[in-house]
C-alpha cells in the first residue's frame, strides 16, 4: 500500500515534523511543464548553455558561481530530520522533483546513525526497485534506473563533498530523464548535514557528460544547477540568473506537498528581493502548481543579518487578527533561506510580528528552515 504525505487538513498541511522551530540554527534536469499530467520536457538549449556558463567548475575542482548563485544553507548540530528517516527527491506524476522525507522500514539503517549511512540509504531509495514501490507515496517514483548499483559513497567532511561511484555499466535511461536523475542525486545528497557538493563517477571514471543527452557534467556539482528549472517570460537567457522558489502541489489523492522550482529571471543584484517577488507572482504552471502567497501581499523591505533575513510584507487589507496560511509562511521560509543562505527568517506584516498562522504558530521570533520537508506518514 502506498504511503501518504503527511497533511492534516485542507488546504495544504503537513505532519508535525514540518515545524518552523524558533531560534535554532539549521541547515539548508531541468524543465518546464505545460500539461497537468505531461512530463516536463528538457530545457531549451539556450537555458542549458546559460546554466553551464554559470555553473562550471574551476581547474582545481572547486565550485564556481552557479546558475542560482545561492549560498548553500549548511545543516548544523541540533537541527536534523527524525531519527528513522531520510530525505530523497522523487519524481511526481506531473514530472516535478520534490523532496520527500521517508520514514524507514524497521531493519534499515537510519540516516541519523551517521551522515555516511544517510548517504548510502538515500541512494538506495533513489533507485527504482519493485520491492519499494508500495513504500513510496502514491504517484511518486525514484529516478535512478532499475539495476543501477553504487560501488562506493565517500564523504569528505572538510570540503562538504559527497563522491558517488556507480558500478559500470550504469543502466541506460531516456535522454529526457537524465537531467532529472542528476538533479535528484545532487539535491538529495546536499540534504545531508554539512554536505553541499557532489562528485559523480562510473567505474572510477568521472562523469563528464550524460550518455544519452550528451549534457556536459561538471566535476563538482552543487544546488546551483537548479531544480525543475523554468524560464520567466521575456527573460534574456544570456543575462539571466536563477532563483529557487517553493510552490505547493497536490497528488491525485489530494495530499499536499512543496515543490522547488528554479526560475530563470533577468539578472539583478538583489537576489533575495527577486526571489520573494517571484514567489509572490506565483507559479508559471498553474495547472500543476499552486500559488502560496495570498493576493494583496507585497514586499515592504528585506534586511539580511548574520544568520537571519528580516522580511517585511505589506497588505492594506490584512489585520493581525487574521491568521496567515501556514503553507504561505513555510514557503517564504524555504524560499528565503535558499536565496539568502541563512538558516533563519524573521517575518513582519505591516510592521507587526504578533500574528499567528493557520496552525496557531507565532512569528515574533526568527524561525528556522525545517529539517524535514514533505514528511510521509505510514
Amino acid at each position: 500500500m502506498n504511503r501518504k504525505i503527511g497533511n492534516r487538513l485542507k488546504p495544504l498541511r503537513w505532519s508535525t515534523v514540518l515545524l518552523l522551530i524558533p531560534l535554532v540554527s539549521a541547515c539548508s534536469s531541468i524543465g518546464s511543464s505545460e500539461g497537468k499530467s505531461a512530463a516536463i520536457d528538457p530545457p531549451p538549449s539556450q537555458i542549458e548553455e546559460a546554466m553551464l556558463q554559470q555553473a562550471e567548475g574551476t581547474a582545481d575542482g572547486t565550485a564556481t558561481p552557479s546558475l542560482t548563485g545561492e549560498t548553500p544553507v549548511k545543516p548544523t548540530v541540533g537541527q536534523v530530520a527524525p531519527e528513522d528517516s531520510v530525505t530523497v527527491y522523487l519524481l511526481d506524476e506531473k514530472g516535478y522533483l520534490a523532496p520527500m522525507t521517508l520514514r524507514l522500514p524497521s531493519g534499515e539503517t537510519p540516516a541519523s546513525e551517521s551522515v555516511q549511512a544517510g548517504a548510502e540509504t538515500a541512494m538506495t531509495w533513489l533507485t527504482k526497485d519493485p520491492k519499494r514501490i508500495d513504500q513510496l507515496p502514491e504517484g511518486f517514483s525514484a529516478v535512478l534506473p532499475e539495476g543501477a548499483k553504487v560501488d562506493s559513497v565517500k564523504l569528505d567532511t572538510d570540503s562538504g563533498t559527497v563522491s558517488i561511484d556507480f558500478a559500470d555499466p550504469l543502466p541506460a535511461m531516456p535522454a529526457n530523464e537524465e537531467r532529472k536523475m542528476l538533479e535528484a542525486v545532487v539535491w538529495t545528497m546536499t540534504e545531508l548535514p554539512g554536505m553541499d557538493k557532489v562528485k559523480l563517477s562510473v567505474g572510477g571514471r568521472t562523469i563528464r557528460s550524460l550518455p544519452a543527452s550528451k549534457m556536459p557534467v561538471d566535476e563538482v556539482l552543487t544546488r546551483g544547477i537548479g531544480i525543475n528549472v523554468e524560464e520567466a517570460k521575456g527573460v534574456k537567457i544570456a543575462h539571466s540568473m536563477g532563483v529557487t522558489l517553493y510552490f505547493s502541489a497536490r497528488s491525485a489523492n489530494g495530499d499536499g506537498y512543496f515543490v522547488p522550482v528554479t526560475r530563470l529571471i533577468d539578472r539583478t543584484p538583489d537576489r533575495m528581493r527577486a526571489a520573494l517577488d517571484e514567489l509572490i507572482k506565483g507559479p508559471s504552471d498553474t495547472k500543476s502548481l499552486q500559488a502560496v502567497v495570498q493576493p494583496g501581499f507585497t514586499v515592504d523591505g528585506l534586511k539580511p543579518l548574520a544568520d537571519t533575513v528580516n522580511v517585511s510584507l505589506r497588505d492594506d487589507e490584512w489585520s493581525a487578527k487574521k491568521p496567515v496560511p501556514s503553507d504561505m509562511m513555510e514557503a517564504i521560509v524555504l524560499t528565503m533561506t535558499e536565496a539568502a543562505g541563512t538558516p533563519q527568517v524573521k517575518v513582519a506584516i505591516n510592521g507587526d510580528d504578533s500574528f499567528l498562522d493557520s496552525d496557531q504558530r507565532s512569528y515574533d521570533r526568527p524561525v528556522t528552515r525545517p529539517a524535514a520537508v514533505n514528511m510521509l506518514e505510514r
